[in-house]
């Protein structure tokens, strides 16, 4: 098995905006772009597992499987996809919380009206690993001898656990996010994401959560969600030029940072978005924006 790597570089060039990540294998032989870029940043973390099987999910595209930029996901989640077979995922990168907290950890498998399908092939039967991405011997064993490798080794396994729990929401919806039936629905995609979004807001607050606390942050999420899908049902038909859409998104993503700073204890906010009251991210990326909506200006 080889070893997965989720690399970051901050876009300093646009104020707020989220770190960039993508993926490499441990030899650097290969990498997956997530979106944007794949050259320069500094390595978030890494974990073993296949290349082969990290490629087959990337697909061609480098992308994971999510079609639609800003209605699937961003970066954040094609990488945590591809990380899928290491066990890993993009947290640490400046946004990222933000990013699942909208997204999920592995993006939306559909927006609203059922466009922009974005369903999440694990490729469970893929192994092996890319030849480009084959280590030696000597390069296993260094890395599991060092202390930092003891100490990702314990996080590695907390972060497993969550996403044991993610997967099963992941798991338990898809029956229903594919049916055809309900396609141009909402309350089951609504549903599905909040779901994601308590399970994330459980893990990280624990014992700082209390009910007037949930009810708050959740309803805060569901304003969010019907917010944005009424964003996308414009955009879908065409009364919302791209523009207008990216810039309504990065308005709601705002918004719901701000409800959620209001509704939090300042520790608490910290604790769910790795945020302090008054600091927000936008994640959408003008440059990634401009490839992946050619008409946008």
């Amino acid at each position: 098995m080889g070893t997965l790597l989720v690399i970051r570089y901050p876009t300093n060039m646009f104020a707020q905006l989220a770190d960039h990540t993508y993926v490499s294998c441990g030899t650097g032989g290969a990498a997956w772009s997530c979106w944007g870029g794949k050259t320069g940043g500094t390595e978030l973390r890494q974990g073993i597992g296949s290349t082969a099987q990290a490629d087959a999910i990337a697909e061609p595209n480098e992308r994971g499987g999510i079609t639609c930029y800003l209605i699937n996901g961003v970066c954040h989640q094609a990488a945590n996809r591809i990380l899928f077979p290491a066990g890993i995922t993009a947290r640490g990168a400046r946004g990222y919380d933000v990013s699942e907290a909208l997204f999920g950890t592995y993006g939306r498998p559909r927006g609203a009206l059922g466009l922009c399908q974005a369903p999440f092939n694990q490729h469970t039967i893929v192994t092996g690993d890319v030849p480009a991405c084959v280590e030696t011997t000597a390069m296993r064993s260094r890395g599991a001898r060092t202390k930092a490798g003891a100490r990702a080794r314990a996080e590695h396994a907390l972060e497993r656990k969550y996403i044991r729990g993610v997967l099963a929401i992941y798991d338990k919806a898809e029956p229903t996010l594919k049916s055809t039936a309900r396609a141009l629905t909402g309350p089951d995609l609504e549903g599905f994401q909040l779901k994601l979004f308590m399970y994330k807001v459980q893990y990280q607050l624990r014992s700082q959560l209390d009910k007037s606390v949930s009810r708050k942050v959740q309803d805060i999420r569901l304003s969010a969600e019907r917010s944005r899908m009424k964003i996308e049902e414009w955009f879908h038909q065409k009364e919302m030029k791209t523009d207008e859409f990216v810039k309504a998104f990065n308005k709601e993503t705002i918004l719901f940072q701000e409800a959620a700073a209001n509704a939090l204890k300042a520790h608490q906010y910290k604790a769910l978005f790795g945020l302090t009251p008054g600091e927000t991210i936008i994640l959408a990326d003008p440059r990634i924006v401009k490839q992946a909506y050619p008409d946008s200006q």
